[in-house]
């Protein structure tokens, strides 16, 4: 991979060994290092034959455009774990990729132009499969046949892009991935696996939009994605779907009903979702204590919050902190 900024010229990316490096990251990766005037960028990935990944961090205390430029010209999926950031992919029209939207790239370009601001963290995930891997699950999803179809017609589009939210699913593989337990041998059976699992969650995420009602009223699309935003804006508060109702301009028959057929659950299940997802991030990526991370995530009373994250993930937060250390 290539990295270049207007500002500041092609950057080297420098190997560097993970026993060095602190927080949650990809294991069994290739580990590449960038440290410059405008902060630090690490990518790690891994390349096989079935599918390649990339993990990106990106510290950032100046605002900078990044340019990207990567072989790949497979289908690629873009996802924003950790905040959001202006991207343009090819010659295409910039996208706002909220955290927690991803992209799904269809085409030959391979160059990606992000702008980001200064004093964030910026996380991404980033997977490509070859295209013969997404054409044997058309039959499965029959909207995706035009968007897989075959690029090299002289009349086809050079690039295809479909943008949507992730399901709790496709977040909870990056995350397994990322926290992976076995050794070398048996971490390529479980990244193989998983990576197929992930294919699946973001062509069915991407497919459950296609007429969709909701497309035709730009509208009625964007208050549902506000009200999505105010609940993970502060996971701290409990706000009631008449407040948010009110907030976003919309009755709440047509929110809760929006809602559910945007991201597949009720506006509740989502805070929980969320709350358990930086509940689990909190605990594997920084030493808070766990009192602290069920304040941070909305639970008055510690009990309350044993008893959701183990009712979520089947394990209780401490036995989560001991496996990690």
């Amino acid at each position: 991979m290539l990295i270049s900024s207007p500002q500041y010229g092609p950057l080297t990316l420098v190997p560097v060994n993970t026993d060095n490096l602190s927080g949650l990251l990809l294991p069994g990766s290739k580990t590449f290092m960038c440290q410059h005037d405008f902060g630090g960028i690490i990518i790690q990935q891994i390349d096989t034959k079935n599918y390649s990944l990339r993990y990106f961090i990106l510290n950032l205390i100046k605002k900078v455009t990044l340019v990207f430029r990567d072989e790949q010209t497979a289908i690629r999926v873009k996802l924003s774990l950790e905040n959001s950031l202006t991207i343009k992919i090819g010659k295409k029209e910039k996208r706002f990729l909220k955290e927690g939207q991803f992209i799904i790239i269809n085409g030959t370009e391979n160059t990606d132009t992000a702008t980001l601001e200064k004093d964030k963290e910026y996380r991404l995930f980033d997977a490509a499969y070859p295209s013969h891997a997404l054409k044997e699950l058309v039959e499965a999803f029959p909207s995706l046949a035009d968007f897989i179809g075959d690029n090299s017609s002289k009349n086809a589009p050079s690039i295809k892009m479909r943008q949507h939210y992730s399901s709790g699913a496709m977040t909870q593989i990056v995350y397994d991935l990322l926290k992976c337990p076995y050794d070398e041998q048996l971490r390529k059976v479980y990244f193989e696996n998983r990576m197929n699992d992930f294919l699946f969650e973001f062509l069915a995420e991407s497919n459950k939009h296609q007429g969709n009602i909701l497309s035709s009223s730009t509208g009625y699309n964007k208050a549902i994605s506000e009200a999505r935003d105010i609940i993970v804006t502060d996971l701290k508060k409990h706000l009631t779907i008449k407040e948010i109702s009110q907030q976003v301009q919309l009755n709440e028959f047509k929110l809760k009903a929006g809602f559910k057929k945007t991201f597949g659950m009720g506006m509740f299940e989502y805070l929980l979702q969320a709350r358990m997802i930086e509940a689990r991030r909190l605990i594997l990526e920084t030493s808070k204590p766990l009192k602290e991370v069920a304040s941070l995530t909305g639970y008055e009373y510690f009990t309350n919050f044993i008893a959701a994250f183990r009712n979520y993930f089947g394990y209780t937060p401490a036995s989560l902190r001991r496996n990690q250390q």
